[in-house]
C-alpha cells in the first residue's frame, strides 16, 4: 500500500512538471476536486492533494468550469475566457461588456430567472445549481419547461404554448431531440443505454392534423397518437369493441378497427377475397353466425346474423338455424 501511494505521488509530481510552470494549480489535501486549465484545453484532478493532468478535451471543444465537462467551443455552453494562439501562449480575450454568460449573470444578480437566448422552452434559474455530476444535457442553471409548454418572458413562467410569443427564440414542436437539429426538449432525451427511444415514448406530430393519428413506430398495433397544432398531446390505445374483442389502429383508415379489418400479414383476421368471385361466403374461421362479402377481389365486410340464425351458403344469407343448409345447417338434405 505504501509503495502504491508513493508511486501515485511520483506520477502526480511528474505530470505537474510536464504541464509546465506557467500555471499554478493548488489542491487541498484530502479533497477530491476538478480544476480547469487556464487555457480551457482540459483540466486537473486533485488526488491526495496533488494535481494530476488529465487528457485534453477533444478537438473543437473546451473545458467548462461551470459544468466540469468538455463542451463545444463557442457554443452557449462555452464559458471559457481564454484561448491559445497555437504556440501555447495565453491570449486573454477582450471582455464583452454587452453580454454576460448565464453563470456570470447569476453570480452578479444572485437569484433570478431569465429566458434562454435561442430556445423558447428553456430558461435559466439562478437558484438551481448543479453539482459536478451535472445532468448530461444541461448546463449550469439551465431548466426546461415540460413539453409542450414554453417559457413566457413576460411572466417568467412556463405557460401553454399558445400563450407565449417566442420572437427570435426557436419554438420546437417535437418533444424530443433530433440529431440533425440541436436543441429541443433535452429532458426527454435518453440518458442511459436502457432508455426507450424518444420517438417511441413521444412520437412526432409535425405535419399531422389535429386529433388521432397513426403512431409512426407502432404500426398495426392498438396504439395511436393524439395531436394538437402539431404537438403530441398523448399516446393512446384502442379500446375493445362491444363484444370485448381487441381492436387495432388501421394506419390507412386512421381509426380503430376489429381484427376482421386487419390484414393477416399484420396480425389480423381479414378474410381472403383475392381469388373469389363477387358474392357472400362462409367465414374463413368457420363461425356460422356471420358471413363474408367479397367484391372485386377485395374484402368489403362481415355481416353478422341475428341470434338463432346461421349462414346458408345456398341462399347466400342468414336463415333460422333449423332451416339452414350447407356446412352451418342442421338439415341433412342440402
Amino acid at each position: 500500500m505504501i509503495g502504491y501511494i508513493t508511486a501515485l505521488y511520483a506520477l502526480a509530481a511528474a505530470t505537474l512538471v510536464a504541464a509546465g510552470q506557467n500555471e499554478l494549480v493548488q489542491c487541498t489535501p484530502g479533497e477530491y476536486k476538478i480544476i480547469g486549465k487556464a487555457d480551457c484545453t482540459g483540466y486537473y484532478l486533485c488526488v491526495f492533494g496533488n494535481p494530476v493532468e488529465m487528457p485534453p478535451c477533444p478537438p473543437g471543444s473546451v473545458f467548462s468550469s461551470s459544468s466540469n465537462v468538455c463542451v463545444p467551443k463557442s457554443s452557449i455552453y462555452d464559458d471559457c475566457k481564454k484561448t491559445t494562439d497555437g504556440s501555447g501562449s495565453h491570449i486573454t480575450e477582450s471582455p464583452d461588456q454587452g453580454h454576460l454568460s448565464p453563470v456570470e449573470r447569476c453570480n452578479r444578480d444572485g437569484n433570478g430567472v431569465f429566458h434562454h437566448p435561442t430556445e423558447c422552452q428553456a430558461f435559466y434559474n439562478c437558484s438551481v445549481r448543479y453539482t459536478p455530476e451535472i445532468p448530461r444535457f444541461f448546463e449550469q442553471h439551465l431548466v426546461e419547461c415540460p413539453y409542450p409548454q414554453l417559457f413566457n418572458k413576460e411572466t417568467k413562467q412556463c405557460d401553454h404554448f399558445e400563450n407565449v410569443k417566442c420572437g427570435t427564440r426557436t419554438e420546437f414542436k417535437d418533444g424530443f431531440r433530433k440529431k440533425a437539429l440541436p436543441g429541443q426538449y433535452k429532458s426527454n432525451m435518453c440518458g442511459g443505454s436502457h432508455c426507450i427511444p424518444c420517438n417511441v415514448r413521444l412520437p412526432s406530430c409535425e405535419g399531422k392534423r389535429d386529433g388521432i393519428n397513426v403512431h409512426p413506430v407502432k404500426l398495426w398495433t392498438p396504439f395511436y397518437v393524439v395531436c394538437y397544432k402539431e404537438r403530441t398531446v398523448k399516446e393512446d390505445r384502442c379500446k375493445v369493441d362491444e363484444n370485448g374483442r381487441t381492436q387495432l389502429f388501421h394506419p390507412e383508415k386512421n381509426e380503430c378497427v376489429s381484427l376482421d379489418m386487419i390484414p393477416r400479414e399484420h396480425g389480423g383476421m381479414m378474410p381472403e377475397c383475392g381469388t373469389k368471385v363477387d358474392g357472400f361466403y362462409l367465414d374463413d374461421f368457420g363461425r356460422c353466425d356471420r358471413y363474408v362479402h367479397c367484391q372485386g377481389g377485395k374484402y368489403i365486410g362481415t355481416i353478422k346474423c341475428a341470434v338463432g340464425e346461421a349462414f346458408d351458403d345456398t341462399k347466400g344469407g342468414c336463415v333460422p338455424e333449423e332451416k339452414a343448409c350447407g356446412p352451418c345447417g342442421k338439415l341433412d338434405h342440402w
